[in-house]
């Protein structure tokens, strides 16, 4: 082997997510909103809703373009002639350019959108200020191979000597964002009348479930359904129903087998609820349709024997090697926990009847400590209720509440190893009860789902170049040493250093494994061949 040449090393591709960076950026809306000429006037915003859709994610050069647009809709007392209620909706678009260095044209970015507040106020009868801040998370995300160094190819003799690691990985198997639609028909119970006119409705999935199944991703949990309307016959009076919709839906997944690590968010896009006619030809059925985002990502567990480094006792290894970093996993969590809340109803007519409870989830801070990530947050909770108010028989009260949770996660060191994590927050169970005309009591169920990652700096070998020795300087060497073990060191350092062999040196020295300690005592005897 002449000098200049190169070993060849074996080599092992593994794909991984290659996190690029992260960026958070908030967009403050503020619009006026003209009632249309058919519609009557408002006297009273009764209450709100708005959900932020992003349209178009575009990547470019070290920028990220956004188009979404926030959508809302609003119910309000009237002094329209046909009825007390009127219902509105519309929508605000919004453009935002965001700068992330070493962005590129193929990276993917996952956008978490958040409605940090939303005040939809009256101007006059015909005209709303519809203001908003929005807070949209942006992660940066690219697919990168490595192509890890295993061993070395062919036979190289005993003249060269390797040294392997195992190392546990996790491999990149699958990654995207994709919709299910979700179709369901819904009869009303039988002690309900017909509906004339849905006036309201909200749509919450709650104790959303993934499971992994060969070629596909099964989901499970309930959609909660809240809606008010206004019931047939003579009376039409308001009619407050909820529903716990069984949830089960799927994604198409190549990629997917039962034995995979996954991480999987779920987001409901948009809700339709629209009332049909039975066979009897009354309005008794509900027609349900939502769009749920489904955005996945698939791993597989690996232990990988890498090549740590490499010797000869006749030539000089020079071996060149780049920092790769490869995740392993820490642990995935599920935790959940209480929250009671009493809720003070600010009216006084008889309270009739609670018609929804919805709320929402903001975690505001997530800090790791020894054994546990500290999280906390607030959860937002609106409650729809009837009162006995001729004037203003359909009321909101609102109601934020704090919270401080310790998610556990064993072995985790802040001030040890390199983490990074997803997590992801939701509301499993949310209920309410009467207490007396003026408190409601509320319960709500918090998940917090969490998925840690150790982040490894692994040196790959990237190549070995061989030069030829200088036989003069090693003949000049003794050819037998006495050496004692100094701290940190061990056997393989030692016999790189001398240019013998690991196992002419643990002959030697009687030794039957590796393990050297320090102030341990060593001969050295060097073979010049």
């Amino acid at each position: 082997m002449e000098s200049g040449e190169y070993l060849e090393c074996e080599r092992r591709q593994i794909h991984v997510i290659c996190e690029k960076g992260r960026a958070v950026t908030q967009i403050t809306l503020d619009d006026d909103y003209n009632l249309a000429e058919y519609k009557p006037d408002i006297l009273k915003i009764i209450e709100d809703k708005g959900q932020v859709r992003m349209e178009e994610i575009k990547v470019e050069a070290d920028l990220v373009r956004l188009r979404g647009a926030l959508h809302f809709e609003v119910l309000y007392r009237s002094n329209g002639a046909d009825g007390y209620f009127g219902r509105l909706q519309g929508e605000i678009p919004f453009q935002e350019n965001v700068r992330m260095e070493g962005a590129g044209e193929y990276d993917t970015v996952y956008v978490d959108p958040e409605i940090e507040d939303l005040s939809i106020g009256l101007i006059n009868s015909r005209k709303l200020e519809i203001r908003s801040l929005i807070t949209l998370q942006l992660q940066l995300r690219q697919p990168c191979v490595h192509a890890l160094a295993t061993g070395l190819n062919g036979d190289t003799g005993d003249h060269v000597q390797v040294r392997k690691e195992e190392v546990e990985a996790l491999e990149l198997l699958g990654q995207k964002k994709d919709t299910s639609r979700f179709r369901t028909e819904l009869s009303l119970p039988s002690n309900k009348p017909g509906i004339q006119e849905i006036l309201w409705y909200s749509l919450q999935p709650r104790g959303i479930e993934s499971r992994l199944e060969d070629g596909k991703i099964d989901l499970n949990g309930e959609l909660f359904v809240h809606m008010v309307y206004l019931g047939t016959g003579e009376s039409e009076q308001l009619q407050c129903l909820e529903l716990a919709v069984p949830l089960q839906t799927q994604v198409d997944a190549e990629e997917a087998d039962p034995q995979m690590l996954s991480w999987v968010r779920v987001r409901l896009l948009s809700g339709e609820l629209e009332a049909a006619e039975d066979f009897d030809g009354e309005e008794r059925m509900l027609q349900l349709t939502a769009v749920l985002e489904v955005d996945y990502t698939l791993w597989q567990e690996q232990t990988l024997t890498l090549l740590q480094d490499a010797y000869a006792t006749d030539r000089d290894l020079n071996c060149t090697r780049e920092d790769v970093n490869l995740q392993r996993l820490l642990i995935k969590n599920d935790s959940r926990f209480r929250l009671n809340e009493r809720m003070t109803l600010d009216t006084a007519a008889q309270v009739l009847q609670i018609c929804s409870c919805v709320g929402n989830v903001q975690v505001e801070e997530v800090t790791p400590a020894d054994g546990r990530l500290e999280v906390s947050g607030i959860l937002k909770m609106k409650l729809l209720y009837i009162a006995a108010n001729d004037e203003m028989p359909l009321m909101t009260v609102d109601e934020t509440l704090p919270f401080s949770e310790m998610v556990e996660v064993p072995g985790l060191r802040p001030d040890g190893a390199d983490i990074s994590y997803e997590l992801e927050a939701g509301i499993d169970q949310l209920t309410t009860a009467l207490i007396d005309q003026s408190q409601v009591e509320c319960k709500a169920q918090i998940r917090l789902c969490v998925i840690i990652f150790e982040n490894q700096n692994v040196k790959n070998v990237e190549k070995i170049e061989v030069s030829e020795v200088d036989e003069k300087q090693l003949r000049t060497q003794p050819g037998m040493i006495g050496y004692i073990v100094k701290n940190g060191e061990k056997l393989w350092d030692i016999a790189k250093a001398h240019r013998v062999t690991m196992r002419q040196l643990m002959e030697q020295n009687g030794l039957t494994d590796e393990t050297v300690h320090p102030k341990d005592k060593l001969m050295i005897v060097k073979t010049i061949s």
